[in-house]
């Protein structure tokens, strides 16, 4: 069964790959003189290993090509299900290697994890553990392991929804009264749409998805570029491991727009998922509720990180809440305290409005999970019938909580009762974003007063994928 999301299985992204859709990268195969023009046959062995035999009867075996997350990216074709060469650089092998190279004294990496909430609740409920003790437990383990440090993302998190309540609010004050309506803003933090997004509709799309990088790629901006000027390191020493709810967001770190050339630096260097640290701990016969509480660290110098927070909304940020409310208190002056959706054709798909008093909407937003929806929400859009001021998207049914790598339910626990579970866990916390005047702070610090830097840092850009049309594309 494949690990990533849906919306990365369907069609022309299928993970399987079938005979009539191989994997069509390109890859260079170094032709060797030979003494003189002969055949030669070929065999599959029960591993799958190739045999090539001679007319001398001579065999060997030929070597695998290997193809990495970035060549998958510029791939028109699927995504395959070779998940041992494409992933090669983001598992918990990787990590062990990293680790041993420190312990050893032949590298010397400055070790920083990141960790998002929802593997933080997901593990809570695996141990029966409250997420604080949970996540503070987890710090001792990895720093036991090699970690120098160990973050909590919600302020990457705060940073992105900040970003996209000044693109939202941007693009909304551009409209014309009594214009047109120019059709909704997409959230991009989901990798498994954006990739869907790409491949399959491409530049007539591409407009509408927000340009504001996801919370996962923030925190690798704020590890790489803000942490080195805190700590006066080289950010080149850094490697740099996030904790994800999903497989999808390994794809997102092997993006070329998240490395720098110049530097060799990648803004994330590896991604491990909440199935991954469980190995881990599994790994080493560890007792989670055992360990000593560590504090997490804190990228703003001289402030103690809080407790494990969450944001208001959905368990995959709360975007539409956050955008909603903003736009709502600065653009028509309503304070709105407690958003209620409608839910539509499903659980996954519910809507959000704010009207006048004579009953006229002026705010329609939404909040569409799985691929299901996301397919009906892009052909309302093809056909013009879509008049979503906002969209948050997430390829996963019941969003990031849900996420294709989250811990599975044991025992007698169905799917929906463990997501019911971990629904409640999140509401359960202290629900706020970092304060406006701490997020100033640090971008004050990090940014100054240049826009560039500022854009450069927390936005992105996104590409088509155009389909290969050549005669190697076409299967006779």
């Amino acid at each position: 069964m494949s690990k990533f999301s849906g919306v990365l299985q369907l069609t022309d992204l299928d993970d399987y790959i079938t005979p009539s859709q191989e994997c069509i990268k390109p890859v260079k195969i170094d032709k060797k003189p030979t003494a003189k023009k002969g055949t030669a046959k070929i065999q599959i062995e029960d591993d799958g290993s190739y045999i090539e035999e001679n007319e001398k009867g001579e065999k060997k075996q030929l070597e695998k090509a290997s193809i990495t997350l970035a060549d998958c990216l510029a791939c028109s074709g699927c995504i395959t299900s070779a998940e041992s060469i494409l992933i090669e650089q983001q598992s918990n092998a990787q990590l062990y290697k990293i680790f041993k190279e420190k312990s050893d004294g032949t590298a010397k990496p400055f070790i920083v994890f990141s960790l998002a909430i929802q593997p933080i609740i997901s593990l809570s409920a695996e141990y029966n553990l409250q997420p604080t003790i949970l996540a503070r437990k987890l710090t001792t383990f990895l720093k036991d392991l090699g970690a120098d440090m160990v973050l909590d993302m919600k302020l990457a998190e705060d940073l992105s929804i900040a970003e996209q309540q000044n693109e939202f609010l941007e693009r909304f004050r551009e409209r014309k009264e009594g214009g047109k309506h120019p059709g909704p803003i997409l959230t991009s933090a989901c990798p498994g749409w954006i990739c869907y997004a790409e491949k399959t509709h491409g530049n007539w799309i591409l407009p509408y998805i927000s340009k504001v990088k996801s919370p996962q790629q923030i925190m690798g901006s704020l590890v790489k570029y803000y942490l080195p000027e805190a700590l006066n390191i080289d950010p080149a020493s850094i490697y740099h491991v996030t904790v994800m709810p999903c497989f999808d967001k390994k794809l997102e770190a092997s993006r070329e727009d998240f490395y720098t050339e110049i530097t060799n630096v990648r803004d994330v260097d590896c991604v491990v998922t909440s199935l991954e640290i469980q190995d881990l701990i599994n790994d080493r016969s560890m007792d989670l509720a055992s360990l000593q509480d560590s504090d997490l660290d804190f990228l703003i110098q001289g402030e103690k990180a809080p407790d494990i927070e969450t944001n208001t909304g959905s368990g995959s940020g709360g975007y539409s809440d956050h955008v909603f409310r903003r736009t709502a208190a600065e653009i028509f002056q309503e304070s709105v305290e407690d958003i209620k959706y409608t839910t539509l054709k499903n659980q996954d798909f519910k809507e959000v409005l704010l009207t006048k008093p004579d009953g006229s909407v002026v705010l329609k937003f939404a909040i569409a999970n799985g691929f299901r929806n996301i397919q009906n929400l892009v052909q309302k859009m093809k056909r013009k019938r879509c008049d979503y001021d906002f969209v948050e998207i997430m390829a996963c049914p019941n969003g990031c909580l849900n996420g294709g790598a989250q811990l599975r339910p044991k025992g007698e626990y169905t799917s929906k009762e463990l997501i019911a579970v971990l629904e409640e866990t999140y509401a359960g916390l202290n629900n706020k974003c970092h304060s406006m005047k701490l997020l100033d702070q640090l971008t004050i610090s990090w940014f100054g007063g240049n826009l560039e830097k500022r854009r450069h840092f927390l936005y992105t850009e996104y590409h088509e994928v155009e389909k290969m049309t050549n005669a190697l594309a076409i299967k006779w």
